[in-house]
């Protein structure tokens, strides 16, 4: 072996061995564990006024002023959750109806670019009592867009094929690599285990893993799939929009809702661009104030 290779071998900064990669994985999973809850999209049911789903007509009281853009244009319902489905949470204000709307008319769904918390062309609405006496007859007359419309050219923001019925289940969620907070993590997990020296001057999981053990740390570390999720930890295809000040103030997933596809027909139930995914972030003590005035909604594509 030359000097020159020598030397550069000697320079390469040594790498986390395969078996400790999976060792802080396990690390990771146990501190980030927290409960949440998994949706799901129920082909044989037709959802309610007032049910969890995807799409379709909102519960709207008429003495209550319907969403609209700063233009007047009226939003759509992307998802609505009926609180009680969730149990007794103590992360949940309460009961009643937690809505999400978008604006369908525009081609990023109502997301600003230049600030991803200004609700002009999305909205977060949270009723905290339910009045029976509304109906869907009530409603449809207010005369707003609707995903019963589908993938229109018109309402190229509109990510929904249709209404869908959602089921509930509790479940759980560790970080993903996906997550803002996890190169400081990982890099902490290495220090507690490899010591000082071995991390000095890396920041990130990239700078401390070679190819074999990022493709490991992935595996061990991804969601069990890509969800509809309500609390637990996001996914992006992209990268994590919480940053600096935001990442300690947007510190809950409020809701994830995911690219859908119809198992075994190839069809789209949900297509955020080019199968992307959003979500709805907002501060955990704000939830349970039932405080929506500041959410950050993100949608993010291949």
């Amino acid at each position: 072996m030359t000097m020159d290779k020598q030397e550069a071998q000697a320079a390469e900064p040594q790498r986390v061995s395969t078996d400790k990669v999976s060792e802080i994985a396990a690390t990771i999973r146990e501190r980030t564990c927290m409960p949440a809850f998994r949706l799901a999209i129920e082909t044989d049911r037709t959802p309610g006024l007032t049910d969890t789903k995807l799409g379709g007509l909102p519960y709207w009281p008429a003495h209550l002023d319907y969403p609209t853009t700063p233009k007047g244009q009226k939003l759509m319902l992307l998802a609505q959750l009926n609180l009680a489905d969730f149990g007794d949470d103590e992360r949940l204000p309460g009961k009643g109806l937690l809505q999400f709307f978008i604006d369908a008319e525009d081609d990023c769904s109502g997301m600003d670019f230049d600030d991803s918390t200004r609700q002009n062309g999305f909205r977060v609405i949270w009723h905290k009592t339910v009045d029976p006496s509304v109906t869907p007859d009530q409603v449809q007359a207010l005369g707003m867009p609707t995903s019963l419309m589908g993938f229109d050219e018109d309402y190229l923001g509109n990510p929904l094929a249709g209404e869908f019925a959602l089921s509930v289940e509790p479940t759980t969620s560790s970080m993903n690599t996906a997550d803002g907070k996890i190169d400081e993590l990982f890099v902490g997990c290495c220090r507690e285990l490899l010591g000082d020296d071995f991390v000095a001057g890396r920041d990130s999981y990239w700078d401390l893993l070679d190819k074999d053990g990022v493709d490991l740390l992935f595996d061990e570390l991804k969601c069990p799939d890509r969800a509809h999720q309500v609390f637990g930890y996001p996914f992006f295809t992209q990268e994590d929009p919480r940053l600096g000040e935001l990442a300690e103030e947007f510190d809950t997933l409020l809701l994830q809702i995911d690219s859908d596809g119809e198992p075994g027909t190839g069809k789209d139930r949900v297509l955020w661009g080019d199968v992307g995914i959003g979500g709805f972030f907002v501060n955990g003590e704000a939830l349970k104030r039932g405080d929506f005035s500041r959410v950050l909604f993100n949608w993010d594509c291949y």
